[in-house]
């Protein structure tokens, strides 16, 4: 990207405010994302497709024989999506990552597990309009994911429990941790109790979750479902609290469809369109990328019936791969910056373990910041209950957000409507 641009505020301020990973400050400029009203309606209008489609996929998945193998998951994370979190909508919170392409939000990921980033936005965001002059939000971002995760609760609760006691939950070594601290401290202003709890440390009492304070109401899952599973054993007493609702889970189990990037086979595929009405399926074909399994085989694409292995390795600019059960970008690896002997070998190793997807390689226009010259946005978009609730924007130099990739958070020039 060039020369680091001047640093807006010092990595003291930032990390007192929680915008900081691990032990560091998190990249950051002042140039704001400024959606206007026309990109704030038309981001609102497809946040809201997908999600709709994310819970009809999610709802039909214990029904539907076919989506249980698309998925391919193991037989406790297939019982423990199949449990009712017990309120509705199924996915209350979550974040859509996107470009804008030709004017259409274009959506490559959906984050509904332990899905980060709520106070980065709301923090820097305050920050620049403290530096700017301008009055606090009057709805950040830190608000309305509280008050959605308590509204979950009042739909669950059947006590009537006035200041029900939330549990952050996720590993105590995560890079995310001052994100967590600055939100808990935000909870507590706001009157309720609230604690930091590692999974590990959970255990089940007289049919309530237990943590280091005392019984547990509410469990808001920062933790990632592939780790959870992968380490089941070590978290038991946690995973049987969501099995038996010995607590309210905000972030259940039951959101892990929505979350593997398979969601966008079935959004994407034709061969899935039964699942949709035409309005809905109609909105999914502007705003999702062509994706598809990565498996063997004839495959659709451009009007023409064709060889997925030759497709690949023919047009290898025109794709990316991705592990169906990734996070923060792990894994991608996209056609058009990669070498042909790189590519050609990835290749034959997702179609051998036939656990990845392939998706259409966006290309939106770069923009020019100060400071950091010519730039590609990412505005991600967090959707609560079903609704635009905010950004999360992101600039790189590349039309890529993964590791080995420079990263800028930037705060949000507008106030979304709530």
């Amino acid at each position: 990207m060039g020369n680091e641009p001047e640093k807006p505020w010092s990595d003291e301020e930032l990390k007192r405010r929680g915008v900081g990973y691990g032990k560091k400050a998190l990249w950051v400029v002042d140039h704001p994302y400024r959606p206007s009203e026309h990109d704030i309606s038309s981001m609102s209008r497809y946040v809201s497709a997908v999600w709709k489609a994310a819970e009809r996929v999610t709802e039909s998945f214990g029904r539907d024989e076919g989506l249980k193998a698309l998925f391919g998951y193991g037989p406790l994370q297939t019982r423990c999506i199949l449990k009712d979190p017990g309120y509705r909508p199924i996915i209350p919170l979550g974040r859509l990552d996107a470009f804008i392409v030709d004017g259409t939000p274009r959506f490559m990921e959906f984050n509904t597990d332990g899905t980060a980033g709520w106070h980065y936005s709301s923090a820097l965001t305050a920050l620049w309009r403290e530096h700017a002059g301008l009055p606090a939000e009057a709805s950040s971002l830190d608000d309305r994911l509280l008050a959605t995760i308590i509204a979950c609760f009042r739909r669950w609760d059947k006590k009537g429990v006035e200041r029900p006691r939330i549990a952050v939950v996720d590993w105590d070594t995560v890079g995310t941790l001052p994100e967590l601290n600055a939100l808990a401290a935000g909870i507590g202003d706001a009157g309720f109790p609230v604690s930091i709890e590692d999974p590990r440390g959970l255990r089940l009492s007289s049919g309530r979750l237990v943590g280091s304070q005392g019984p547990i109401d509410i469990a808001y899952r920062r933790l990632v479902s592939e780790e959870a599973f992968a380490r089941s054993e070590e978290i038991r007493p946690f995973l049987d609290a969501w099995l038996s609702d010995a607590a309210c889970f905000v972030g259940g189990f039951c959101t892990d469809p929505a979350w593997s990037k398979t969601l966008f086979v079935v959004l994407s595929d034709p061969s899935y369109a039964d699942l949709f009405p035409a309005e809905l399926k109609a909105d999914l074909d502007e705003c999702i990328p062509w994706t598809r399994a990565l498996v063997g085989g004839p495959v659709m694409y451009g009007g023409r019936l064709v060889d997925m292995e030759n497709l690949l390795l023919e047009r290898r600019e025109e794709f990316l791969i991705k592990p169906a059960r990734s996070y923060e970008g792990r894994g991608l690896l996209a056609g058009a910056h990669s070498s042909r002997d790189a590519w050609e070998s990835r290749v034959k190793e997702a179609l051998r373990a036939k656990n990845s997807i392939v998706q259409a390689f966006l290309r939106p226009d770069p923009e020019s910041i100060p400071g950091l010259g010519r730039v590609f946005v990412q505005p991600g978009a967090y959707v609560l209950e079903g609704k635009l609730a905010g950004y999360l924007p992101r600039v790189s130099p590349t039309e890529l957000i993964t590791p080995g990739v420079a990263e800028y958070y930037c705060p949000v020039g507008v106030e979304v409507p709530w």
